[in-house]
């Protein structure tokens, strides 16, 4: 399948932004988020679904890596991503 943009922002330092996931039918199954900015400097997660209890929803991103400072959460269908301590332009995509 394609790579979907979720998220197109100027961040400010340590700004965050919250994407909804399950609005744009993205929850399951879920694969890597990657980040670039102008510069070409990028982060890239890859997605733990939690395989114990088999939840749509449960798992998390692990971070691979991450020249950019950004943190990723994840909470029901629904990521937070946080900028690091500089401005930048950054485009997020994941990849379902």
């Amino acid at each position: 399948m394609n790579t979907v943009i979720v998220l197109s922002k100027d961040f400010a330092a340590n700004e965050s932004a919250v994407v909804d996931l399950k609005s744009c039918g993205l929850v399951n199954p879920l694969n890597a988020l990657t980040f670039q900015n102008k510069t070409g400097q990028s982060a890239k997660f890859l997605w733990q679904g939690d395989i114990l209890y088999n939840k749509e929803k449960g798992g998390y991103f692990k971070e691979i890596n991450n020249d950019l400072g950004v943190k990723v959460s994840h909470y029901e269908g629904f990521i937070t991503v946080t900028n690091g301590g500089g401005e930048q332009y950054l485009e997020g995509a994941l990849k379902p």
